[in-house]
């Protein structure tokens, strides 16, 4: 039930609708991806970090929804879940966005002491590498060596999951939801939305 929960809150289309409000169509325009990448290219600033906000609170949400219907496995599953939703969106024929913002959100509530070295490493990564899709991949591998850390040095993870098993749910759940379409983005050849 937490895991269907998590997937119908990550599938709204809620940066399509923002989008609207804006004047632009994200699906339509752009590189037609409904992301906070797209949004900024096509809205601007405003439109870009109102996208990623929303984005943040669903995953965060799905997160608290989880916990409250089945404790800690059901916040993973929902946060899992809740990622997979926007990704492969039922919405949009199982076509949707690329996960990092709504993902980010997931971390946030279920792993908090992971967000803010997690948010370090791809920005860092993205300004080395000029890559959106390079500098995803390289924070998938940060959070699975983090789980690995955590859970080896029973460190805290702060009002989230307790360190163990869930971790390592949480991180492979959001590696597999999320990799494939940042793989696509890493090999895009420069220059192509």
């Amino acid at each position: 039930m937490a895991g269907l929960a998590g997937y119908l809150v990550g599938s709204l289309p809620t940066a399509v609708a923002l989008g609207r409000l804006w004047g632009v169509d994200l699906r339509r325009e752009g590189s037609r991806n409904p992301g906070t990448n797209n949004a900024r290219r096509l809205g601007g600033n405003s439109l870009a970090v109102v996208v990623l906000a929303v984005e943040i609170a669903k995953g965060a949400g799905s997160v608290v929804l989880g916990a409250a219907l089945a404790g800690s496995g059901g916040a993973i599953a929902a946060g899992v879940a809740a990622s997979a939703g926007n990704v492969y969106n039922v919405w949009y024929r199982f076509e949707g966005g690329k996960g990092l913002g709504i993902s980010a959100g997931v971390l946030a509530a279920a792993w908090p002491t992971v967000f803010v070295p997690i948010i370090v490493v791809i920005i860092v990564a993205a300004l080395v590498s000029r890559s959106s899709g390079i500098a995803a991949l390289i924070a998938i591998g940060a959070i699975n060596l983090f789980a690995v850390i955590w859970a080896s040095k029973d460190l805290p993870t702060g009002w989230g999951v307790p360190a163990g098993p869930l971790l390592f749910g949480l991180s492979i759940g959001l590696s597999l939801v999320i990799l494939q379409r940042h793989i696509r983005d890493a090999v895009k050849p420069t220059g192509h939305p």
